[in-house]
């Protein structure tokens, strides 16, 4: 009897810890990395797969891989990725895939005639990251990157590494599908375009695209998306660059270490006050020319500071507000604080305040510069 039990544990623990995937298995399957979607000129889509054939064997070090892109034209999505598979040897898999990557023409179409797949297939993951690439497909697949051969794992890294910058936007599948059923149905997505200034072959995060009711309808300058990030408490890090108290022609930059935006709503039956209140926690990074850090310099450079921020936040959204582009969820918080009331243009009878306070730490142990 103890043999039969044991017999049975030994069965179930085989059972268990068997993987996924063995090295037989590997070697006969595709895992896409990526995929962009476009259009053709009956607005049906154009698929481009980004994947990864790897070759495993039984001795260890002994892996590596291959790149390869398939392209397949379709009524749909499903329909595409299938006759993709028909030309393929090998099993396509999406459980590796890091991002879905949308063309201008496509997102100004609708991205509701393509997101259906990603959400309701289970292979697809729904922290994949989402976003909109501005220029030619053929040229993004063709590019070599230095840093990472994959599309997808580099979007990924890039945008894992976008907390150093504070002007970035980034969205995930999950977050995109929660927004589109938001009241407004309105989010901003990442904009990737190809780096002329690099050297090499780069792509770079410029800015956000305003997406209402799934369709492309606006884009989110670079130069605004830090008072945008600030306004929906998204920034992490970054930098500030205020003008040097000593010398105005010239500028002082603060390293920003953690911020937090709070949120308070009311509605006196008439408009709605928005109020952001702001807090900055920076260090003092560098300066252009010769400046005294005293008690007084920094409390300069800190209402400076504040002022910038102020500014930015308030310009970028008196912006959209005039657009009745709600990207800062104005509407949804309205309908949570108040339920039962109604208004309509909930954005245009939105006035906001904010309120900014940055505290200076320092910089190590260096104070003045000459």
């Amino acid at each position: 009897m103890m043999k039969k039990i044991k017999l049975s544990l030994i069965i179930c623990m085989c059972l268990i810890f068997n993987g996924c995937f063995n090295y037989k298995d590997i070697n006969r399957v595709l895992f896409m990395t990526s995929i962009i979607v476009d259009i053709d000129e009956d607005n049906n889509p154009i698929l481009y797969m980004e994947t990864f054939k790897p070759y495993r064997s039984a001795t260890a070090g002994s892996e590596k891989g291959e790149r390869i892109i398939y392209k397949g034209n379709a009524k749909t999505v499903f329909e595409t990725i299938r006759d993709v598979g028909l030309s393929s040897s090998y099993k396509l898999n999406a459980t590796q895939n890091k991002a879905i990557i949308f063309t201008e023409k496509a997102a100004a179409y609708g991205i509701d005639n393509f997101i259906d797949l990603f959400d309701r297939d289970q292979e697809f993951l729904v922290r994949q990251y989402i976003a909109i690439y501005e220029g030619d497909v053929e040229r993004l697949l063709k590019s070599k990157f230095k840093s990472e051969e994959y599309i997808g794992i580099f979007l990924t890294d890039l945008m894992d590494n976008i907390g150093t910058s504070s002007r970035a936007v980034e969205l995930s599948i999950n977050d995109y599908l929660n927004k589109r059923e938001q009241p407004s149905r309105t989010c901003v997505l990442t904009v990737l375009k190809m780096n002329e200034d690099q050297i090499n072959d780069l792509i770079g995060i410029d800015g956000g695209a305003v997406v209402k009711d799934d369709k492309m309808v606006d884009r989110l300058p670079k130069d605004k998306s830090q008072g945008y990030n600030f306004i929906i408490d998204k920034v992490k890090s970054g930098t500030l660059e205020v003008s040097n108290p000593e010398h105005d022609e010239k500028f002082v930059t603060l390293e920003i270490r953690n911020s937090k935006t709070k949120t308070k709503l009311s509605y006196d039956g008439n408009s709605v006050k928005l109020k952001k209140i702001i807090k900055v926690r920076t260090n003092f990074g560098e300066t252009q020319d010769s400046i005294n850090i005293t008690d007084g310099e920094i409390y300069t450079i800190a209402r400076r500071a504040e002022r910038n921020i102020e500014l930015s936040c308030k310009d970028v959204f008196n912006e959209y507000k005039q657009k009745n582009l709600d990207i800062f969820n104005v509407e949804k918080e309205f309908n949570i604080k108040y339920p039962h009331e109604k208004l309509n243009e909930v954005l245009k009878n939105t006035e906001i305040d904010v309120e900014v306070h940055v505290d200076i730490e320092g910089s190590s142990t260096k104070l003045n510069f000459k």
